[in-house]
Parts: structure tokens; C-alpha cells; sequence
């Protein structure tokens, strides 16, 4: 079984304070979205139930009342929901609260160590159900509140835990604010981070996030970003950047409905990135002379391009493009991070 926060060493110097990249943080945070896939507390509850097998007899679906039950019992079994509260207990971590709202779940933890300043991390949860896939093909940009367009699965996804995440912040405003996740909770991490974040000294750190919005969405945004990438991670690479506005200038030479086409796709156009890239390569498991795994591995801040390009080039080609989806596993990004940071130390 995996053992989260395993490693006390990185766990007992963290350089909270410290808004700048930290390769630890970076670890941390890896965990803790790494974490979040796992069944939370109260995701699931027996009134919940109640009420759905209310309505059923009410209506007289006695049929899908009995497929309902047996549903929610495989759905129950074999589930720990106290693993989340108890990993983050071992890690001093305080779970504050959790927040599901149509299939969108993020939690609320505090640092709570002896002789160390406490801090929040608000996780959210990457792709894990057929909703959240729905949520990541919305693509079309739309309006923000206060300005620029955004991803409308993220908005929507994002706005369905707002309100419920605000409150409980307005408790603990005196408290530096850690955002993250993997995947489409990377994501959201970089849409909470805009209409969440502050000028505290927090930062926010997303693994394999995509692309989520244009330019003009991310110009309020004062807290730094880090956006880590494993090597040919193909789920950063969508939605389509700068890219796509040559490929809909093309399309507008067409003489049969190429400009109609053209204009009908523009809201798809525009996707960019914010924050600094964290790039990390793709070396053999081989362990170094202290037993540390990816002995060859490099993580570079803002790499050179041509760089990057031949490593992720190099990596399709000898796995036969599986990479693009074999390197979007958040377990990957936290052995890497773990490995990295441990030679650090």
C-alpha cells in the first residue's frame, strides 16, 4: 500500500514563508493532490441515501429503488473514508473541511505542528468519473467575473464549491493559503487561485494541469504559480495554445465555408498558461548510490525549448506515444518530486 508523506526529513523544514519555488513544497503538494483521489470524509452520506430512496418510492420506481440500494452498497464497500483525515493526522495536518458539490471535491487542511507557522492547502481533485471527463470536454471559452474567458467546465466546476470554500476561509484570513492538484484540479487550482488568492505568502502549485484560460484572465492574479510537467505529459498540452489561431487563419483560405468555420471555432481559441514551468525529464528507475530512485533525473524552472521539445520528442518515439498518457499519473510526479527533493536535503 502507498504510504503518503512518508518522508519526515522533507516534512520537518519546510520553507513556508518562502514564496519562491521550493522543491519541497513542491513534494508536499504533489501528496496532498495525490492524496485527495481518495474517498473524503462525508462524501457520502446516509442521508443522502434516505432521500433518494424517498423520492423513488414516491414515484413508484420500486425497480430502481432495489438497483439503487445494491448500487450504493458496492459503492460503500470496501471504502475507508477516514484514510484522508488519518494520512493528514500523521503528516500534522488538521483537516478543516471538505467540500463536494456535482461531483467537484476539494478539501481544507492547516499545518498544526509545534514550533511551526501554520499554513492552509486547499486541494482540489483531478479527473476521476465520467462527470468529470463531461467537465473537461466544456472547452469553449466564456465571459470571467471581472474579466477575461475561462475554460466553462473549470468556471462552472469551480463555482459549484466557491461559495462554501469562502466561508470557511474567512476563518483563517491570518493564514498563508497553499493551492493544488493534478490534472483537471490543477485546473481549478489556477481558477481558485484567481478569485482566491491574496497578497499573502502563499503560492500555487498544479502537476499535469492543462491549459485553462486566456491572458486577460490571469493579469489580476498576484500569487506565484508553479506548474510542474512530467516529460511528455500530453494533458498539459491541451486545450490548444497559440497554435490554433494559425491553424483557424488557415482554415479561413477555404473558399467553401472556411471563414464561417473559422469564426464558429474562435471560441475554443485563445488557451495559455500562467505561472513558471517545472520541467522534469524522463530517466530510467535506477537508483543512485544512496538509494535514491531516478539517479539521472533533472528538474529544470523555465527550461530551454529546444530542450524540452527533445525530451518529450525522444520519449513518444520509445514508448510509442503511451508516454502522453503513461506520464500524466500523479504517483509518477511524486516519486520524482520525492527523489529530487531528497537529494536536495
Amino acid at each position: 500500500m502507498y504510504t503518503y508523506f512518508g518522508d519526515s526529513r522533507l516534512l520537518s523544514a519546510l520553507p513556508i514563508r518562502r514564496a519562491a519555488y521550493s522543491d519541497r513544497t513542491a513534494w508536499l503538494m504533489a501528496e496532498i493532490s495525490r492524496l485527495i483521489y481518495e474517498p473524503l470524509p462525508g462524501e457520502t452520506t446516509v442521508e443522502e441515501y434516505v432521500e433518494e430512496l424517498r423520492k423513488a418510492i414516491k414515484e413508484g420506481r420500486h425497480e430502481d429503488l432495489l438497483e439503487g440500494l445494491i448500487s450504493k452498497c458496492y459503492e460503500i464497500n470496501g471504502k475507508d473514508c477516514a484514510l484522508v483525515e488519518r494520512e493528514l493526522r500523521a503528516a500534522d495536518f488538521e483537516l478543516l473541511g471538505t467540500f463536494v458539490r456535482n461531483d467537484t471535491e476539494a478539501m481544507l487542511a492547516k499545518l498544526s505542528r509545534d514550533g511551526v507557522d501554520p499554513f492552509l492547502v486547499l486541494a482540489f481533485r483531478g479527473t476521476a468519473s465520467v462527470k468529470d471527463v463531461v467537465t473537461d470536454m466544456c472547452i469553449n471559452l466564456v465571459p470571467a467575473p471581472g474579466g477575461g474567458r475561462v475554460h466553462r467546465g473549470f468556471l462552472r466546476a469551480f463555482q459549484s464549491v466557491e461559495q462554501d470554500i469562502k466561508k470557511l476561509l474567512e476563518q483563517y484570513t491570518d493564514l498563508p493559503l497553499y493551492i493544488t492538484g493534478h490534472s483537471l484540479g490543477g485546473a481549478l487550482a489556477i481558477v481558485a487561485t484567481r478569485y482566491l488568492g491574496s497578497d499573502s505568502t502563499g503560492a500555487t502549485y498544479t502537476f499535469g494541469a492543462p491549459r485553462a484560460a486566456d491572458d486577460d484572465f490571469y493579469t489580476p492574479i498576484k500569487t506565484p504559480i508553479y506548474r510542474v510537467v512530467n516529460a511528455a505529459d500530453g494533458v498539459p498540452r491541451v486545450p490548444f495554445g497559440y497554435g490554433f489561431n494559425f491553424a483557424l487563419a488557415a482554415l479561413r483560405l477555404f473558399p467553401i465555408r472556411g471563414y464561417e468555420m473559422s469564426e464558429w471555432l474562435r471560441r475554443f481559441s485563445g488557451y495559455t498558461h500562467e505561472g513558471s514551468l517545472i520541467f522534469m525529464d524522463s530517466p530510467q528507475n535506477v537508483q543512485d548510490a544512496k538509494g535514491i530512485p531516478f539517479k539521472d533525473l533533472k528538474v529544470k524552472q523555465s527550461p530551454n525549448y529546444a530542450w524540452r521539445s527533445m525530451v518529450v520528442v525522444q520519449r513518444l518515439v520509445t514508448s510509442s506515444g503511451k508516454a502522453a498518457l503513461a506520464d500524466h499519473g500523479i504517483a509518477e510526479y511524486c516519486q520524482k518530486l520525492h527523489a529530487h527533493a531528497s537529494r536536495r536535503i
